[in-house]
């Protein structure tokens, strides 16, 4: 598959390579004034890249913001190591680590988004005088006290046979962008998803990180879950904005409120009753809009 028009039509965006672990290289979009009062990190989750946040991005780059949005490795125009036992949760907060070091960012406002809350969040607790602001969406970085049931979706894509499947069919990109999202997503930008995922190999980071979703205790991503939840107190006085999509199939609203209720001083508002998990297809323009009006009302 040749690159979609679309990538170059909506996502031509200055971007940088870092090295990350083990020298593996990132890819990450870095835009806008390198002297802006604002950095901007947004950080994408599964089985996304940074072209989810295209639309926000442009938004945040017409009120002078610097924006900056990482490929987690394995996924869009970052380094696909080939074996799956390389993704962690923990090595996934490294790389963040890695990354801002590399680029020197200092004062930012972290915006995340699925798996780019644990990873984000892991981040934050680690380095909190590096943090101006939290945005926290459709996102959970809780660990489960207790065994717990996953969704019909995580189930599905949870087990080796299932590793395989979606490797071999992309399978958790195709069936994520017909669950996640209100309205049906255009062919272009199917492709555009679908597009950094064609070797098959570099399909592994998807099913991975389905079965790096924690179901008990146990789980090998409590520990990093853990820790970060229990140094949530430390950075409460962070401003924080909590921003839902209510027709989230697996993130429901229920999440909101526990966001809530670890950092009691953030502001939460429940955006759109329709859109779905990927409210950056479904509504980009409708949680951008409050989002940058709580971030220059906060600065």
């Amino acid at each position: 598959m040749q690159r979609p028009p679309i990538i170059d039509e909506e996502h031509s965006f200055d971007r940088t390579m870092v090295s990350v672990m083990d020298g593996v290289q990132m890819s990450v979009v870095d835009d806008g004034p390198r002297d802006a009062e604002e950095i901007l990190l947004f950080q994408h989750g599964n089985p996304t890249w940074s072209f989810l946040w295209r639309h926000v991005l442009h938004d945040a780059l017409r009120q002078g913001h610097r924006v900056v949005a990482p490929d987690l490795v394995g996924f869009g125009r970052s380094e696909k190591p080939r074996s799956p036992a390389y993704h962690s949760l923990e090595r996934h907060i490294q790389n963040l680590e890695h990354a801002i070091d590399a680029m020197g960012l200092e004062d930012v406002t972290l915006v995340m988004h699925d798996w780019g809350g644990p990873i984000g969040m892991g981040f934050a607790t680690r380095h909190p005088d590096r943090i101006r602001r939290l945005v926290i969406t459709n996102t959970i970085a809780f660990a489960p006290s207790r065994e717990r049931s996953l969704s019909l979706w995580h189930k599905a894509f949870s087990s080796p046979l299932a590793r395989v499947a979606s490797t071999q069919l992309n399978a958790v990109v195709e069936s994520a962008f017909r669950l996640g999202v209100r309205d049906p997503v255009p062919e272009d930008v199917l492709d555009a998803y679908r597009w950094p995922m064609q070797d098959k190999a570099a399909r592994i980071a998807a099913a991975r990180f389905v079965e790096m979703v924690p179901d008990g205790p146990d789980h090998e991503s409590s520990k990093a879950l853990r820790a970060m939840q229990e140094r949530y107190v430390e950075i409460q006085d962070v401003p924080a904005l909590v921003l839902w999509a209510d027709a989230d199939p697996v993130m429901r609203p229920t999440f909101a409120r526990k966001w809530s209720e670890a950092f009691p001083k953030a502001e939460v508002l429940h955006v759109s009753k329709t859109a779905k998990h990927f409210w950056q297809e479904d509504a980009p323009s409708a949680f951008a809009g409050p989002m940058l009006d709580w971030i220059a009302k906060t600065s």
